[in-house]
């Protein structure tokens, strides 16, 4: 029973050291998103080969450059307006990473019709306001236009993310990458921890699984894997 024990006590650590680093969710308004690792789609208009390319060209960018673009599509933004859903959606998942701002935000709502790209602070010299309003003009409105939004956003991602490689002058180093942002383990780290349990619960038969699911089941709802970056509130909207 002493290997249970200690598989309760090293769960139990592990879950209490989440409750008091994860982060806060009081700032967060009523609506908005919670984003996956880049492209969201709350509308169900892309299709699993839109999400995959558009995914592939962010994570190339992220790892050529170290900046991130999120792509979200919803049905609407009500009852907010698009320029507040798209600034309360990059500041709550803090695209870019920490330090460096260098995030972008692209947000379309189907059936409004409306389109938003939120550059991060550490971004607005290379995608300024000007530059980002040609690129959604170019590439994102004639396909929203035809209903090809998986084609718009793919053009418009790889155009940006052009950009991002080659003119960004900020710090290219590549964070330690993290799968629970505010945890401290990398993946290699976990897995150690996944064998450890592996272990414990064949030698306490089963016991060492109970602090494991209860841990996965409180980490569940954390925040997805963005680096904290924040929006200097620059960009380009429209209809």
């Amino acid at each position: 029973m002493g290997l249970a024990v200690l598989a309760i006590v090293i769960g139990g650590t592990i879950a209490a050291t989440y409750m008091v680093l994860r982060p806060s969710d009081t700032g967060r308004d009523e609506g908005i998103p919670e984003l996956k690792y880049y492209t969201t789609d709350l509308a169900g208009v892309l299709t699993e080969s839109d999400l995959y390319y558009i995914d592939e060209i962010c994570y190339e960018v992220n790892l050529n450059s170290s900046c991130e673009i999120a792509v979200v599509v919803v049905n609407s933004t009500q009852p907010y307006d698009i320029n507040y859903y798209a600034l309360r959606t990059f500041q709550y998942n803090g695209i870019g990473k920490e330090g460096r701002d260098n995030g972008v935000l692209v947000v379309v709502a189907t059936d409004d019709g409306s389109w938003r790209i939120e550059v991060g602070y550490g971004l607005e010299g290379i995608l300024t306001d000007v530059r980002v309003n040609r690129l959604a003009q170019e590439y994102l409105l004639p396909n929203m236009t035809a209903g090809g939004y998986g084609d718009g956003l793919f053009e418009l991602t790889f155009a940006m993310g052009m950009i991002m490689e080659t003119e960004y002058s900020g710090d290219r180093g590549t964070d330690r990458t993290y799968p629970i942002s505010w945890i401290p383990l990398t993946w290699g780290d976990w897995a150690l921890v996944g064998v450890a349990y592996i272990f414990l619960a064949v030698v306490t038969k089963g016991w060492a699984l109970r602090p494991l699911l209860f841990l996965i089941a409180i980490m569940s709802g954390g925040r997805g894997g963005f680096g904290g970056g924040r929006s200097g509130g620059g960009g380009a909207s429209g209809r």
